[in-house]
This record gives C-alpha cells, sequence and structure tokens, in this order.
C-alpha cells in the first residue's frame, strides 16, 4: 500500500512539473524572448443595431508597437467586403446585412516582430430587421368562395426580428373596432371578419411594427363579399407609378351598378374636365400628370342607396442623384486604389427612387460589365480580381435607372505597386537651438496614392510648428526640417511610406539626432519667502552636455552659515533667521563653462496674536468693541468677518480701527452671533473666532425699526389718498348719470308734444337714448376695472411696502439664488452622480434676478447654454453636504475661467442647481473624440478624420495657464476644488476653458472613480495625503492640476489603465506610483509637473509660482 502511494504521489508531482514546464514555454513563446505581453484594452462587445445602419467592433491592445490586427467571423477569416473595412484595429461595417453579418466577431492583435498574437472574447450582433409586408386571403379558398355571412380571415405576412406588432387598413383607413364589437377580430397576425357583410368591402393592407420600424406594403387584397342588393367588383383599380407630364389611367369595373364615380382623398365625385376624364365604363384617365394628382383614389359602385368603396394609389416616379455617399467603402475624390495582383470591391449603392431604381456598371469604354469574368459585377458591386497595371485601370462608371430616368458617376480605379526606398535619413549630431534636417530618398507613385509620414523612436510625429514635413512635387524625395532643435527632441527618426492598396508600409533605417545641449538652468531658481524658524529648501536644477556641478554662495558672504546647508544644490534651511534674509546666488558649471543665477530670499514672521478677540456681551442700541491685534514680519492686516462671511458687515455701524479692534456704533438684535478675526500676512493666516450676545432693551427702536413706521405711515396717506380720489370719480360718474336721465327724460316729453315729427323725432330720440344708455355702460366698466386695478395696486403696494424692510433683509442667501424653471429649455442627457442625474439645456437669461441686482440691458431675451444637476438623492446626509460645497463654492467666484452659477430652482421636487455650460462640452469628451483611435466612420465623409480637432503644443499650453489662472481664483478666495480632471472642465468652440463641478461619477466617467472608505474618490488623480489622511488642501489641487495636464498630452487617456484601483492604492501608499510627463510636453512644463507630483505637499508650487513659471514657458515657445 505505501509503495502504491509513493508511485502516486512520483506521479503527481511529474505531471505538476510537466505543466510548469509547458506554462513556461508557453509564456516564453508569447514573449516573444523577453517582449511584453500582449494584451487588450478594448474588447469587442455584444451590440444591437438596425439593418442598414454603421456598426463599429472595437479593438485595441498594448503595447500598440508593431501590432497588427486581423478579424475572424464563426472562427474563418473575414472575408473581403466594400462594407468592412477597419480603422487601426476597429472594425466598421457601414452598411449592416443581417445574412451576412450574423455571427460572432473576433479580433486577432499579433506582434509583427514576434509572431505572438492574442484573440478576444467573441462579440455577436443582433441585427434588427423587418421585411415588406403583403396580405394573403387565409380563409376562405380561393376568393370566390366568400359568402355573405360566412366567416373570412387575412393574414398580414411579414418578416422582423423580436416581437412583431400588426397594423390593418382598409381603403388607406385604419381599421378601428368599437367596443363589444365581437363580428371583426384582430388575431396578431390575422383580421377575422365573422358574418362578413358588403359593407366590408374594400382593398386591404396591413403594416408591422418592431424596433426597426415599419414594413412597407408591398401587395394589397380587395375584398369582394358578392350582394344581390349592392354591385359587385369585377376588376379592382391597382396601385400606378407614372413619369411626370404623362398620361395615368385607373380601371375599375362592377356588375349591377347604376353609376361609378371617382374621388381623390376626400375631394369629389371627379368630373371631366381639362385635366381628368371619367368614361362611361368606370375607367379614370388622367392626361398629364403632376404633383397635384398623387394621392388614394377610390371608385365608388353604386347601386340604389348603397356604395362599394375600392381604392388605388397615385405617384410620380422619381429618381435621386447618385453622390460619393452611394459607394462602399467610402472613396476619396473618386479615386479606388487596389495592390498589383490583388481584388477590388466596390458597390454602388441604389439611389433613392420609385420604383426601385436598376443599377449596372460601364467600363473603361462605355460597355456595361456583366456577372462574370476577372472584372464582374455581383450585386451592385464591382469586382476587379488580380488587378493588373495599365489593363484594369481607368474609370468605371455607376449607373442606376428606373421609370423617372438614369444617374450616373465615375470611379477612378489605379492599380498600385510597392514603394522602393533608395536612401534613408543619416545621423544629425547639433548644439541646442541649432537647426537640423532629415532626408530620404525613394520611388513610389504620386500623392495622394503615396504619402510620407515621419516617426521618432518608432511613434508617429505630432504635428508642433518647431518642424516641417516636406516633400517634393514629384515625389522623389521627403524631408523633416527642424528650425530650432530642443533637448527634448533627441532620438531615433525614421520616413515611412504607405501606399494604398499596398498592406505593408516602407519604413528607412532609424538615424539617430543627437542635441548638444547648452548649459541651463531647469527651471531657473524664484524669489523665496521663508517663514522664520521654520525648515525649508530651495532647489537649484541645471543641465547640459555633461552632468553639471552646482554650487550655492551668498552675496557679500564668503560662506554660507552653519545651519544652511548646501546639499547638491539644494540649500537646506535648519531653523530660518532673520539674517537670512539677502541675495543668494546659484552656480551651475561643467565642461561647457559655468552659469549662475541670483535670486531674493525674504525671511517673514508669521502673524501671532498679541490681543486674542474674547467674547462680548452688549445692550441693544449701545456701542461695542470687539479687540484683536497681532503682530508680524511684515505687519499682518486685520480682516473681520460675521458667520464666516466677508463683507457682512454694516459700514455705517461697524468700524474697523487701525490696531485692529472693531467698534460697533449702535448694536442691533440682528448683530448676535460668531465674529472671526483673521490676521494674516506673506508669512500665512491666523484665526480666532468669538461671540457677541446682544441684550434685548424694552421700547428701543432702532433706526430700520423707525424707517420701517415711517414707511408704513406713508402706506397709510398713499392708501387714504387713493380711496378718495375713487370716491370722487364714482360721485362724478353718478352725478353724470342723474344729469343725463333727467335730459332724456325733458326730451322724451317734448317730442311727444309735437305731432307732425313725433315719430322722426322719435326715432332720434331713441338713438340719443341709445348713445346715453351706451355711455352708461361704458362708464360703469371703466368704473369697475379702475376699481378692480386700483384694489390690485393697493395690494402690490402694501406687500412691496412688508418686503421693502425687514422682509428683505432677512431672506436666506439661498433664495436670492432662486430662478424660476420656466426659463428652462428641454433637458437633454449627459450623465449621472452621486447627487443624481445632470442635463444640459438652454435657459432665458432674462428675468431679474431676486436679490434686486439689475436685469440684462440687452434688450430681449438671451439664451444660454447651461448644466443643469438635479438632486434627487436626498436621504444621504454626505451627498447633502458635497451639494451645499459646489454650491457655495461656485457662488462665490466670478472668474472667466471658472463656470458661473446661474442659479437654484427650487419652485418643486427635486431642486435643480443651475451652472454655466458651453457649447462644445467637457474636456474629457473632447480629448476622447479628438483621439487618433477614435475615429469615426462618417456615411459619405472621410473615416480617417477624428471627430473633433486634435490639440497642438501651444494650445494645450493654453488650456492649461487658462486652468491654472482659474485655480488661482478658487485658491485665492481660500476654496478647494478637490476634483480637478480634464472630465471636470468645459471647453468651447473659441478654446476657452472653464472649471466645473460636473462630477458624474456615476455615467459616464464611472470609471474614473472609486470607492475607498465608504467615499466616492477620484483616485488616480489625487495625492497621498488627500487618499489615506483625508487632507485637502491647495497643494493637493495642485497636484491634481497636474494629472490634467497629462490628460490633455494624452488625449484624455485613463491614468495608469494598466493596474487596477488595488494597486493604485497600494503603490500610493509605498509612493512608488511614478507619474511620467508626455514628450510633447516642453522641458520646462515636464520639470513643473514632476514638481507638482512630488509626495510632500510642502515641494508643490503655489498656483502663483505655476501662473508665472506657464506665462515663461508659453512666451518661449512663441519665440520658436
Amino acid at each position: 500500500m505505501s509503495r502504491s502511494r509513493v508511485e502516486l504521489t512520483t506521479l503527481l508531482l511529474g505531471v505538476c512539473l510537466l505543466g510548469v514546464a509547458l506554462s513556461q514555454e508557453r509564456r516564453v513563446n508569447n514573449d516573444g524572448g523577453g517582449e511584453p505581453s500582449l494584451y487588450f484594452v478594448d474588447n469587442p462587445e455584444d451590440q444591437k443595431a438596425m439593418e442598414g445602419q454603421p456598426v463599429r467592433l472595437r479593438c485595441e491592445a498594448e503595447p500598440r508597437a508593431d501590432v497588427t490586427y486581423s478579424w475572424k467571423m464563426d472562427g474563418q477569416a473575414l472575408a473581403p467586403s466594400p462594407r468592412r473595412h477597419q480603422v487601426d484595429g476597429h472594425l466598421v461595417i457601414s452598411r449592416l446585412d443581417r445574412l451576412l453579418d450574423s455571427g460572432s466577431f473576433v479580433c486577432v492583435a499579433t506582434n509583427r516582430r514576434t509572431g505572438a498574437s492574442i484573440e478576444s472574447s467573441p462579440a455577436k450582433l443582433n441585427v434588427q430587421w423587418i421585411s415588406e409586408s403583403s396580405v394573403q386571403l387565409q380563409q376562405p379558398k380561393p376568393a370566390p368562395m366568400i359568402r355573405a355571412n360566412g366567416r373570412v380571415e387575412l393574414r398580414c405576412h411579414v418578416d422582423g426580428s423580436g416581437e412583431l406588432k400588426y397594423e390593418w387598413f382598409k381603403n388607406s383607413h385604419s381599421v378601428q373596432i368599437g367596443p363589444g364589437d365581437s363580428r371583426v377580430e384582430k388575431r396578431r397576425n390575422l383580421l377575422v371578419i365573422n358574418a362578413a357583410k358588403p359593407e366590408d368591402n374594400g382593398v386591404y393592407h396591413c403594416l408591422g411594427r418592431n424596433e426597426a420600424g415599419a414594413s412597407a406594403h408591398a401587395h394589397t387584397l380587395p375584398l369582394i363579399v358578392p350582394s344581390n342588393e349592392t354591385a359587385v367588383l369585377k376588376r379592382a383599380p391597382e396601385r400606378s407609378v407614372v413619369r411626370r407630364g404623362e398620361p395615368a389611367s385607373f380601371s375599375c369595373v362592377f356588375e349591377n351598378v347604376d353609376n361609378i364615380q371617382w374621388f381623390l382623398e376626400d375631394k369629389g365625385p371627379l368630373e371631366t374636365d381639362d385635366e381628368r376624364i371619367v368614361m362611361d365604363n368606370g375607367t379614370l384617365l388622367i392626361m398629364r400628370v403632376h404633383d397635384g394628382h398623387k394621392g388614394y383614389y377610390t371608385c365608388h359602385g353604386i347601386r340604389a342607396d348603397t356604395a362599394q368603396i375600392y381604392g388605388a394609389e397615385l405617384q410620380i416616379a422619381y429618381l435621386k442623384n447618385l453622390t460619393e455617399a452611394s459607394f462602399e467603402p467610402s472613396l476619396n475624390e473618386q479615386l479606388a486604389v487596389v495592390g498589383e495582383g490583388q481584388e477590388l470591391q466596390v458597390s454602388c449603392l441604389p439611389p433613392g427612387g420609385l420604383p426601385q431604381p436598376r443599377v449596372f456598371w460601364r467600363d473603361q469604354q462605355g460597355r456595361i460589365i456583366s456577372d462574370s469574368g476577372p472584372v464582374r459585377v455581383q450585386d451592385d458591386t464591382l469586382i476587379v480580381a488580380k488587378a493588373k497595371p495599365g489593363v484594369d485601370e481607368g474609370n468605371y462608371t455607376c449607373v442606376a435607372e428606373n421609370l423617372a430616368g438614369a444617374t450616373e458617376m465615375t470611379v477612378h480605379i489605379a492599380v498600385s505597386w510597392p514603394a522602393e526606398l533608395l536612401s534613408s535619413p543619416q545621423p544629425v549630431e547639433v548644439a541646442e537651438d541649432e537647426g537640423a534636417k532629415f532626408t530620404c530618398t525613394f520611388k513610389a507613385m504620386p500623392a495622394p496614392i503615396t504619402r510620407v509620414r515621419w516617426l521618432k523612436d518608432d511613434e508617429p510625429l505630432r504635428g508642433t510648428p518647431r518642424y516641417k514635413q516636406l516633400r517634393e512635387p514629384e515625389g522623389g524625395s521627403a524631408s523633416l526640417v527642424f528650425k530650432s532643435v530642443h533637448a527634448g527632441d533627441k532620438g531615433r527618426y525614421a520616413c515611412e511610406i504607405l501606399t494604398l492598396g499596398q498592406q505593408r508600409p516602407v519604413r528607412s533605417q532609424p538615424a539617430a539626432l543627437i542635441v548638444k545641449e547648452k548649459l541651463k538652468f531647469s527651471p531657473e531658481p524664484v524669489n523665496r519667502r521663508l517663514e522664520f524658524n521654520s525648515t525649508a529648501k530651495i532647489s537649484c536644477k541645471a543641465q547640459g552636455s555633461t552632468a553639471p556641478t552646482l554650487r550655492w554662495s551668498k552675496v557679500g558672504s564668503s560662506e554660507l552659515p552653519k545651519h544652511v546647508q548646501d546639499l547638491n544644490g539644494t540649500l537646506h534651511f535648519s531653523g530660518v533667521l532673520e539674517s537670512d534674509k539677502g541675495n543668494y546666488t546659484c552656480v551651475a558649471s561643467n565642461s561647457q563653462g559655468e552659469i549662475s543665477h541670483t535670486i531674493k530670499i525674504d525671511v517673514v514672521i508669521g502673524p501671532k496674536f498679541t490681543i486674542r478677540p474674547e467674547n462680548v456681551t452688549a445692550t441693544e442700541g449701545q456701542a461695542a468693541w470687539l479687540h484683536c491685534a497681532a503682530e508680524g514680519d511684515p505687519k499682518p492686516a486685520i480682516q473681520w468677518d460675521k458667520d464666516s462671511r466677508m463683507n457682512s458687515l454694516d459700514a455705517d455701524r461697524f468700524v474697523l480701527m487701525p490696531n485692529g479692534s472693531l467698534y460697533v456704533k449702535e448694536v442691533y438684535l440682528s448683530d448676535e452671533g460668531k465674529y472671526g478675526c483673521t490676521a494674516g500676512n506673506s508669512g500665512g493666516l491666523k484665526r480666532e473666532e468669538v461671540h457677541l450676545s446682544v441684550r434685548a432693551v424694552d421700547g428701543y427702536r432702532s433706526d430700520m425699526e423707525l424707517d420701517l413706521a415711517e414707511e408704513s405711515g406713508m402706506m397709510t396717506k398713499t392708501v387714504i389718498i387713493t380711496l378718495s380720489a375713487a370716491a370722487a370719480y364714482m360721485l362724478l360718474v353718478i352725478g353724470l348719470m342723474v344729469y343725463c336721465r333727467h335730459r332724456r327724460r325733458r326730451r322724451k316729453q317734448r317730442y311727444l308734444q309735437e305731432q307732425v315729427d313725433g315719430q322722426e323725432k322719435g326715432g332720434e330720440n331713441e338713438v340719443q337714448e341709445e348713445q346715453c344708455e351706451l355711455g352708461e355702460t361704458i362708464t360703469k366698466s371703466h368704473k369697475r376695472e379702475h376699481g378692480r386695478d386700483a384694489h390690485k395696486s393697493d395690494g402690490n403696494d402694501t406687500a412691496h411696502s412688508q418686503n421693502s424692510g425687514y422682509s428683505r433683509r432677512s431672506r436666506s442667501n439661498y433664495d436670492k439664488m432662486i430662478i424660476s424653471r420656466s426659463n428652462l429649455g428641454d433637458l437633454k442627457p449627459l450623465g449621472r452622480g452621486e447627487f443624481g442625474e445632470i442635463f444640459s439645456s438652454r435657459y432665458k437669461a432674462s428675468e431679474t434676478p431676486l436679490d434686486g441686482s439689475a436685469a440684462s440691458s440687452s434688450g430681449g431675451p438671451k439664451e444660454i447654454c447651461v448644466m443643469v444637476k438635479k438632486l434627487t438623492n436626498t436621504k444621504d446626509e454626505t451627498v447633502l453636504h458635497d451639494f451645499k460645497r459646489h454650491l457655495d463654492l461656485l457662488h462665490k467666484l466670478n472668474h472667466e475661467n471658472v463656470a458661473k452659477f446661474i442659479g437654484l430652482c427650487r419652485e418643486e421636487e427635486p431642486d435643480f442647481m443651475i451652472l454655466e455650460y458651453t457649447d462644445w462640452g467637457d474636456l474629457k469628451q473632447f480629448l476622447l473624440a479628438s483621439k487618433t483611435g477614435s475615429k469615426e466612420a462618417a456615411p459619405g465623409g472621410d473615416s480617417t478624420k477624428p471627430r473633433a480637432p486634435q490639440l497642438t503644443v501651444p494650445q494645450i499650453l493654453s488650456l492649461a495657464n487658462q486652468a491654472a489662472r482659474g485655480l488661482k481664483h478658487v485658491a485665492d478666495h481660500r476654496l478647494v476644488h478637490k476634483d480637478v480632471a480634464a472630465r471636470n472642465c468645459l471647453i468651447s468652440s473659441s478654446y476657452c476653458l472653464k472649471l466645473s463641478l460636473s462630477c458624474m461619477s456615476k455615467e459616464p466617467h464611472q470609471r474614473e472613480y472609486t470607492k475607498y472608505r465608504n467615499q466616492i474618490i477620484p483616485l488616480r488623480w489625487m495625492p497621498k495625503e488627500a487618499v489615506f489622511e483625508d487632507e485637502y488642501s491647495t497643494k493637493s489641487d495642485v497636484y491634481s492640476y497636474s494629472c490634467l495636464l497629462w490628460e490633455m498630452f494624452q488625449q484624455g487617456e485613463l491614468p495608469f489603465k494598466k493596474y487596477n484601483d488595488d494597486s493604485v492604492i497600494n503603490q500610493l501608499k509605498a509612493q512608488t506610483l511614478t507619474w511620467q510627463a508626455h514628450k510633447a510636453a516642453p522641458p520646462q512644463l515636464q520639470e513643473l509637473q514632476r514638481q507638482c507630483w512630488s509626495y510632500d505637499p510642502r515641494e508643490r508650487p503655489t498656483f502663483d509660482e505655476i501662473c508665472d513659471r506657464l506665462r515663461d514657458i508659453v512666451a518661449d515657445c512663441a519665440q520658436v
């Protein structure tokens, strides 16, 4: 037994060793002898799409260098088709076909150097489609078996995906079934008529609907239920399509008919005129058809009091022109290029037309191309097999024709041959700021069939004004010319020749660009203010062709003090003294020479309270003192605030004394609260808070109450005067009424006494009597309206008087932010955050704000683009706190690079926060849209163009400068943003950047947020102290700002996308997470970013310093 156990153990051990060996061999094969293994960063996913619509299956692998992509469907290599083409690794299907595109698609990424390949997970396309519909007689069969009071079943034949819904029509009108009507039933695709009657007769058609839309009806069915009491149809009118200006006719034959009448829609009966002839046999003839004749015609077979109605539609034939969008794949300038010996397929899509156009191709000689041979046409697709230069080249014409005419468009086919490299660029060694030039020569076809691009370190060069790519018109050579070489330009450069129709580009041997760096500071040290008795460091860094030696010296002193050390170019102050003030010079030297730079160091003493404010109890109406004094160097400034709100003190009653004390001339009960004394200088800020209590005094009335009493007295006088005027007016009207009646009575008596002209004068009297009564009516109506207006005015004045005093002053800050929700346009969803959904909308900025500020003087309502943040998550206290923080932050700021706070909508639940928005939206989506890998294949357009313009380096520097100025404004108000990233920045079409707080952490930026310690945080943009110590400050915003710059250069890429969140957290805690600035960034900016990413917050620059240095960087780039 023990021996068998030993044998079993040995066998298992051998199997394990064999598995390890096989896995090691597989890993070595995949790695390609030390090459990094491939992995997918973007896998194709299952999609649902409509037939005929474009679809993109995404595929991207890392590392990107030397990776080629191919696709399989159901395990087989994807067959060539003009509908399908690749954009980088992505598969673009310009027109989905349910039969040809049904299957499992797999992306294959292959390393060209090693041959190692990986396959993605399969993706399936759920194609939504629907066919034409036709009506079939299900029961009885054949049609002559239909009898009155018999059962008739009509079937709607239509195929499609998913669940289908059916609609029935009789003579173009929808078939409606009344309540309780069991004679006619709809059963899925059946229309059942129980006890059929002649009233059911007519032409029936049906429609099917699903997610793909509605079906087109192909075949109709005339239902004939015979009866001895009605006319019986023998020949139904048929749908007619004719050319404009040609004749059209409808035949309609009845048996046992008294009369036949024709109707067009609801017009009729039609009679013979200049345009139409109604013949005795029931035929309708239209002599020259125009648009006014289009529509649904019905013939009415009339017998006695009954009418049998059957209809048909008249349509005019048309044909749309062929355009560049009619060809697949999309062609640039109608040029199709195929490699020598390869196959070319170009499809010509039928244009819109009625009837359906027929498509055919003509060759170079104008002959119609057949469906066989090396050059043939199959299903409207031109196929050139094994293309031959000079034989198959030329102009091929696609022709589409139908009853309305013909349209055609020409495609030029060129057969390409591989380019031949004649010479590679040569290595160049130049000094910094000098010019350089690389040239390669080749033999190739002219542009646009052949194009040349330059690579640096195997990556395509990005556009920058510092160099130009030139090519001779004849195409024999290409050059890369540098105006002024920078240290960051050193690398290996190669030219790559790409020829349409050829699988592989031709690449030259790389040539090295060696840059002899000038001896320079990187960056230059700047003036510093050091706090007294603190520990500080000042760095001096330089670079050159060889590593320079750095040393510091103090101007006017032979050596540095003992508490100041110079360690590798960094001054270390161990306890700053007053004597450390002065000018310090950093000297850098190497074999190239020596340079120096002098800075000024000031020693400041932070503010320190000599008199700390204390709680004070004051009496209403009396004066009060709040004492506060501080010392420091320079002398600190003192500022007071109430309840943490700056500039909220009444300047008429509150006086800030020169010694820092706050004097209150007259204390009101409303002055009670928390007061803060802030002392600040260049060394920092100190703050103390105290409480002011106010004792009330009976009978005391403040100036504010006296003003209210005076206003109330004035209102009483106003009301009395108004009522008196109204009473006088009423008395005047009553007097006029009495006078008018008395005068009418007297005239009437005088007219009755006159016998000759009594009737005439009586008539005149009636006229005057009517006029008098009309005058009374108008007077009464005017009086009632005046009374209502006077009452309304009185109420408004009273309300205004009451609001003008105490209510206005007691209104909360949030009430002052309220705007009307009616001024918002339609809400378009942008995403979702922790607060709720976020929308974009249009806002009419014409109403006067509730805080009493003046309205816009532009004259009319001005529509602006806004972001609407809906607060739906009101149960989470943390969410409500963050919502209030965002509100307070944006409400206090007013800067051109910070999104403006528009207002709050609180008329109904939920609350809306309205913020400024831009026409291009957030910067993250803009960067992703401009990325080369995110090109969209627009129908009829050039699929090689990105959706948004790529940012150049000067544009990125401009946006970086705007972001820094906006964050400096935030920091100047002692506020912290906490979430600086491209997703929270807005960009306009004028390239203006604005900081915002959209915070769409649930959609679409959910990948950029992490749940850590029960909080949703932007982990990859946060420094260590913010993640682990919850310590947010301006210096944490500086760290995030550098991450924002990284995003701009990386076109919106996710930082550290190869690492999961746990790995990022662990590396951040161990301080091994290392950022790398982009190579295209100027060297000074790269150095600035490295300082911003320092793990020590004290080593990060301030936004004041960042703005100063960015100004210099922008100026340097402008001079290049």
